[in-house]
């Protein structure tokens, strides 16, 4: 990597890996995939010997009783928030059926996320307050639609979504939607 390299681009760079290497991988609850995203941003850093940190639920807000929490932050050496990252996840409901099951079908019936104010809208506007209120330089939100559940969905506002077709050993089409708030 030569340049300044910025967190939006070490984050870019381990959102390919994710892609390239979903297969690979079994992911039953949001914090599977965090923490394999985690792990990547980690490994680029040091690699790069690059000034940022990555911490998992970085209080990002403080509120009255306790801090409101983004699940991945990716500090630089002054202790500021240069990306927050909000993730949500919800498993292909097809690994739920079957003599080939992992998942018990009663833990995602009718779905693990919610898609409006209380689950996955509720991020995406997380991610946008991070960064109207200076809490973050850049925020990021993710939903991780691995079976597609949601795709016909309209996003939600300043998001798109991304239809993937990941790699690994068990090659997989899964769904995202993600928006990029600056």
């Amino acid at each position: 990597m030569s340049g300044q390299i910025t967190a939006e681009k070490v984050f870019e760079q381990a959102l390919e890996w994710f892609r390239s290497n979903y297969g690979n991988y079994d992911f039953f609850v949001e914090r599977d995939a965090v923490w394999v995203i985690q792990q990547k941003l980690r490994e680029i850093i040091a690699k790069n010997l690059l000034p940022f940190e990555v911490y998992n639920d970085f209080p990002i807000v403080k509120a009255r009783r306790r801090s409101l929490t983004t699940d991945l932050a990716i500090m630089n050496k002054q202790n500021e928030v240069e990306l927050a990252i909000e993730f949500k996840y919800e498993p292909d409901h097809q690994r739920g059926v079957g003599i080939n099951k992992n998942i018990w079908p009663s833990k995602l019936s009718p779905s693990v996320v919610f898609w409006g104010k209380e689950g996955v809208k509720k991020d995406v506007e997380k991610a946008r307050r991070y960064v109207d209120q200076k809490k973050a330089k850049l925020a990021i939100s993710i939903f991780v639609d691995e079976g597609s559940l949601f795709r016909h969905r309209e996003p939600h506002q300043n998001t798109r979504w991304v239809d993937w077709d990941c790699g690994g050993k068990n090659p997989r089409k899964i769904s995202l939607l993600i928006g990029y708030f600056k």
